[in-house]
């Protein structure tokens, strides 16, 4: 009689057994739109960042495109100018009375090519370069290295043909032609190595 009295029905437990399934069921029921919702969040903060970050690296080489064009346009327009003082050098080297042909020569300035790094430096400064494959950014790296070597050469010829006094004897002159000549022959080939750089590199970002 004692057993009878403490034992549970086995309706009593099925119908327990199933109100806690129901409670667990119902409990997942409210979590999964909660646990999608965040997921949801997630993905779509995730998707309009990197929405963001692809209009800032197509506005990014856009303005490297620019730059890179405008350099290029820069050396070619220059360079034609170099030669022909190259040879206006040479020439005076060569003529019969150097002193003559010197002084009546105007000289109008070496006119170091005016190329600009700005666009690239915004890259590096604020990491939006890391976005290109690394092929393109090592390009990038090498033309604008060798460009910043033009410019330091530049800058040193002028320095180096103001800082001089005015040549008035012929061995004067004649060494001033020869410095100039080999200086500017450097030069040339500074501005046809870019120029080839400039227009590969152009190549490379349009693909």
């Amino acid at each position: 009689m004692e057993n009878q009295k403490n034992s549970i029905p086995p309706s009593s437990t099925t119908e327990n057994n199933w109100n806690f399934k129901k409670l667990i069921y119902n409990g997942f029921l409210q979590i999964i739109p909660v646990m999608f919702g965040v997921y949801l969040g997630f993905a779509l903060n995730n998707f309009g960042e990197q929405q963001k970050l692809n209009r800032q690296k197509n506005t990014y080489e856009q303005m490297l495109k620019n730059e890179i064009e405008d350099n290029l346009k820069q050396v070619k327009e220059v360079s034609v100018y170099h030669e022909k003082i190259t040879k206006d050098f040479l020439e005076i080297r060569q003529s019969k009375d150097i002193k003559l042909a010197f002084n009546n020569y105007t000289m109008t300035g070496l006119r170091p090519g005016n190329v600009s790094s700005s666009a690239y430096n915004t890259g590096i400064q604020t990491g939006i370069i890391q976005e290109f494959d690394l092929e393109i950014i090592q390009n990038l790296n090498k033309l604008y290295n060798y460009q910043g070597k033009y410019d330091s050469y530049n800058e040193q010829m002028l320095s180096s043909f103001l800082s001089g006094k005015y040549p008035e004897t012929e061995s004067e002159i004649n060494n001033l032609m020869i410095n100039l000549t080999m200086g500017m022959r450097d030069v040339e080939n500074f501005e046809r190595a870019l120029q080839e750089y400039y227009q590969l590199m152009l190549n490379k970002l349009n693909e």
